[in-house]
């Protein structure tokens, strides 16, 4: 039993003996903004784009569990419950008049402004309304009656 003890302990300080003589290299230290300029290239695609004077949103109030289309033209303010709701711009891609909208909303609450920007309907969390009760989203532009509409 003796040597199994002794033949153990000799394991152990041959193994820590030989784990001191690995040989570390630090690493040097790297640039981010070198790897970012690196994975990304200038790049800029040209899609061509026409303005319209509507657009429909989506309005939704929290607190009634409500939600309405709010059909809205240019500079042309509209009430959505205590909100007023501006819109200075829709555009949409020259060859898609019902996808990938974008508009510039401004809303105001009591004379104050709490949103303005522009917002983008395929993905509306980009720039979003923050309000405590209501939810405003833009859904798409509204090219004619028969395009861009619910029906």
């Amino acid at each position: 039993m003796t040597r199994f003890w002794i033949t153990l302990c000799a394991v152990f300080v041959a193994t820590s003996v030989v784990a001191q003589e690995i040989e570390v290299t630090p690493l040097e230290p790297l640039d981010p903004d070198a790897i970012v300029d690196d994975l990304l290239e200038d790049v800029t695609v040209d899609v061509p784009t026409l303005s319209i004077g509507q657009a429909i949103l989506r309005g939704i109030d929290k607190l009634d569990g409500t939600a309405d289309n709010i059909i809205i033209a240019t500079d042309l303010p509209r009430k959505f419950g205590l909100l007023d709701i501006e819109l200075k711009d829709c555009r949409y891609p020259e060859d898609n008049p019902t996808g990938e909208a974008f508009g510039y909303l401004i809303v105001r609450e009591a004379d104050a402004v709490i949103f303005s920007g522009w917002m983008i309907a395929s993905s509306p969390a980009l720039n979003a309304l923050d309000h405590q009760r209501y939810d405003i989203w833009l859904q798409r532009c509204r090219v004619s009656p028969t395009v861009g509409t619910d029906g």
